[in-house]
């Protein structure tokens, strides 16, 4: 069964024979690699780009690159721009840090990614870092991209603790599109997030509302290492599609078909 993660952050130096290596170890055919955040620098933020690119161009079969960028920074849609036409990033991964994404400020930058048809996955529920963000990351500020309905967007964790608002923006935004699947704008990303005593009943919610074709699966782990934790969360989420009596066709769209839509393979 192919496995592709969607959700592999970036920590330093990598060198494509270790994240292989790791990657092979797993199971795990393909991942999308997140650029190490800046969250001042638009300057720090392209050097982070760049790095990442050097990364997935060495296996562009095997690994593909989310731009982390922060739209707030002068200069920011020229970036995503620039990542998504010319240097090669599957997308952009975004953290609302300090802003909320209906803010008219950032209308240029959500215009221009709607131009781009641009495919962003939001970090959204609680947030262990960036100070006292969380407020911040709450699924239904994200319903301000109705507006912008080229834009296709994934919410990272399930939305953890917020996770039947993340499902209400989901269905807010198939209703958006007339309940027409080739419109509808918005996926899941089921990286924990939800602590274990919840979390089978999570996955449950979000496949029984959304159905398989809508939810990603993710880690959360980190490159440099031997993404042990990646093996932790795909043995474990395994587990619960099983007990969940999942079809096999249901797992293949989880653990590959959802991210591979939203997130190609970029040549």
């Amino acid at each position: 069964m192919r496995i592709v993660d969607c959700h592999v952050h970036l920590a330093g130096e990598v060198s494509a024979t270790d994240a292989l290596k790791a990657l092979d170890a797993n199971g795990v055919e393909r991942i999308l690699a997140i650029s190490e955040p800046d969250r001042t620098s638009i300057r720090q933020t392209r050097a982070n780009l760049l790095r990442a690119q050097k990364l997935f161009r060495s296996a562009p079969d095997r690994i593909s690159g989310l731009a982390w960028i922060n739209p707030t920074l002068p200069g920011a849609a020229e970036l995503a721009a620039e990542a998504l036409e010319t240097l090669g990033f599957a997308g952009i991964k975004i953290i609302p840090d300090h802003w909320y994404a209906w803010e008219e400020r950032l209308e240029p930058f959500w215009d221009r990614m709607n131009a781009l048809r641009a495919s962003i996955l939001f970090h959204t529920g609680i947030l262990y870092a960036h100070d006292d963000g969380s407020r911040f990351c709450q699924p239904l500020h994200l319903e301000k991209l109705v507006h912008y309905p080229r834009i296709r967007f994934a919410m990272a964790h399930v939305s953890w603790p917020w996770c039947e608002e993340c499902l209400a923006v989901m269905g807010r935004m198939r209703a958006a599109a007339n309940y027409d699947v080739q419109g509808w704008q918005s996926y899941v990303d089921l990286t924990p997030g939800a602590p274990k005593h919840v979390r089978k009943q999570v996955i449950a919610n979000t496949i029984e509302y959304c159905g398989a074709e809508r939810v990603m699966f993710g880690s959360d782990s980190t490159l440099p290492g031997t993404l042990a934790y990646q093996k932790e969360m795909l043995d474990r989420d395994l587990q619960y599609f099983d007990s969940l009596g999942l079809s096999t066709a249901q797992k293949e769209r989880i653990l590959s078909g959802t991210v591979e839509e939203l997130f190609p393979a970029q040549r």
